[in-house]
């Protein structure tokens, strides 16, 4: 049996600050090879697809390969929905999805948002199968994943 990740307990009674645990999942840099509006009515709808280097703890460097459909909203918000796959170096990987959101007036400038890790056959990513997990992502590529209980 693979050792699973310590993920975050889930428990209405207990509020738990973030940056007291170590993310399973970090990036270490990334680049938009594409960014084109597909919606203008009623809200404008950017596409960007990006690739992302990262690690995750006990599978290592991994490929992330990213989607993000972001919606500008009147109120200076952006909600983004995500998918993409994140492959390990030997070729192994797990598909995702999320949904995130940001505001400009917040005086920060980066998004917060939760993604879901769909189930794999791949051995490597076995301990992310169907997990939930939240993540923080600031300006560039600076993005960090906590797993959820």
């Amino acid at each position: 049996m693979l050792n699973r990740q310590k993920r975050i307990p889930l428990k209405n009674t207990t509020i738990i600050k973030i940056e007291n645990i170590e993310p399973v999942y970090i990036a270490t840099s990334g680049e938009c090879s594409s960014s084109k509006q597909v919606e203008s009515h009623p809200y404008v709808v950017i596409e960007e697809k990006c690739i992302e280097q990262a690690t995750i703890k006990s599978i290592g460097k991994v490929l992330n390969n990213l989607t993000f459909l972001n919606t500008i909203m009147d109120n200076n918000t952006i909600f983004g929905q995500g998918y993409g796959k994140i492959v390990s170096e030997d070729g192994q990987m797990i598909g995702w999805r999320s949904v995130d959101g940001n505001v400009f007036d917040t005086g920060h400038s980066g998004y917060r948002g939760i993604i879901y890790f769909n189930s794999t056959m791949d051995e490597r990513f076995s301990s992310l199968n169907n997990t939930i997990g939240v993540f923080r992502s600031d300006t560039g590529t600076n993005k960090s994943i906590w797993l959820l209980e």
